[in-house]
């Protein structure tokens, strides 16, 4: 593994890695403990599941137009300031959600607050931060970096019902939003450091990449920056609306709330093993087959849950924790690093934001329109189909991003 900037202590580009993994995986088993919040909500309040689901969507529509907005601080502040401001902003938002009493509150904290909080530690200054620091074998590093949103869905599902649980779902909030600040803000303060420009990565199992496209408008005009667009779009629309509804689908069928939010943290377990492995394939067999391999299994995954309507035994959910969560979050990565070989230069940051505007129009649309489904139909069937669609939707895509060889 080389590091770009060889003047510098490699030790020190790991720790950033480390650094990373703890912040992704706080900040997003913050975010994807949504839906164990969302069944103690729908105890407390009686609200639809789509009206409550749209908290979801309007955080994945908030974070998808601010992508640019945090792009764009990155390249002109450096990921680590942006990184400190979020870190802040999540953990006030966890603390104000303890106090939710009203739709538009929730609203207000969990789809517009923790969700800038969350754009601003998340994707893009994360993966613009790895990037500039390593110009080989980005795909297994950001991979490993990445894991550490697994790992935090592994802890914080079950935490966060253990929490609800014992002390209720707004004790719970206000925990995890003071533990939040706790260790996030001094950790990104004394571990996370800016890199200087990377070298040109050299090898790899990728065909040489087109010449240099630093300008977003070259960007833009381009074929695989709108593959790479709408296999990010594609992406959470095969994704979100079962994730979201996972735990109020699996409780529908009679298995229990602790049980659950276990196969959840499961899910998240398998995840960091899913985000590892398909980042090193990605090096090693191609970034567009190792996406479908991980399509696959999102897929089958899927199917898996679904089969819960007609044989409700906890093999099915076990299925679909292994398979789901080996899938889980292994496009992020893949996808950053085309984007980072495809459009490198100091204006990656920008890029990559627009690029995660697809992400946010299809984790908008996705919670929603799986509550939607069930308000209308009694059931999760046809949202969760049609997640399986968008997996070889999605894979389609990666393939039409990949750079042409010279």
């Amino acid at each position: 593994m080389m590091i770009g900037a060889m003047a510098l202590p490699p030790r020190l580009a790991w720790v950033v890695v480390g650094a990373v993994w703890l912040t992704l995986a706080i900040a997003s088993g913050l975010y994807f403990s949504f839906p164990v919040f969302f069944v103690a909500l729908l105890d407390e309040f009686g609200w639809s599941r789509g009206a409550t689901a749209a908290a979801f969507s309007i955080s994945s529509v908030v974070q998808g137009v601010l992508s640019p907005v945090i792009g764009m601080l990155v390249d002109r502040l450096g990921p680590r300031r942006i990184m400190l401001a979020g870190a802040a902003v999540l953990g006030v938002a966890c603390v104000l959600a303890s106090r939710i009493g009203s739709l538009w509150s929730l609203y207000a904290v969990v789809g517009v607050l923790a969700a800038i909080g969350l754009c601003a530690v998340s994707w893009v200054p994360s993966g613009t931060l790895i990037a500039r620091w390593f110009a080989e074998r980005r795909g297994s590093v950001l991979g490993i970096a990445f894991s550490g949103m697994g790992a935090g869905v592994l802890a914080m599902g079950p935490l966060a019902q253990w929490l609800i649980t014992t002390y209720g779902w707004r004790a719970a909030y206000a925990m995890l939003g003071v533990g939040t600040l706790l260790v996030l803000l001094p950790l990104i303060w004394f571990a996370v450091r800016e890199a200087p420009a990377v070298a040109p990565a050299r090898g790899g199992s990728e065909p040489a990449p087109p010449p240099a496209r630093r300008d977003v408008g070259d960007a833009l005009r381009s074929a695989p920056f709108w593959a790479l667009f709408f296999a990010y779009l594609c992406t959470p629309l095969a994704v979100f609306s079962v994730v979201t509804h996972s735990v109020a689908f699996a409780v529908d069928h009679g298995f229990a709330r602790l049980f659950v939010a276990g196969i959840f943290g499961l899910t998240g377990l398998l995840s960091v093993v899913g985000r590892i492995l398909f980042g090193m394939a990605a090096d090693h067999i191609g970034r567009a087959a190792s996406a479908t391999v991980s399509y696959a299994c999102t897929a089958l995954g899927t199917l898996c849950l679904l089969t819960l309507e007609i044989w409700p035994h906890a093999a099915a959910l076990y299925g679909y924790a292994l398979l789901f969560g080996l899938g889980f979050g292994a496009r992020g990565p893949i996808i950053t690093a085309m984007a980072s070989q495809i459009f490198p230069g100091r204006r990656f940051g920008v890029i990559y934001g627009i690029l995660s505007v697809g992400n946010g129009i299809g984790g908008g649309v996705a919670p929603w329109f799986g509550g939607f489904v069930h308000d209308l139909t009694g059931s999760y069937r046809v949202a969760f189909l049609i997640a399986v669609g968008f997996c070889a939707v999605g894979s389609a895509c990666f393939w039409l991003a990949r750079p042409p060889r010279r």
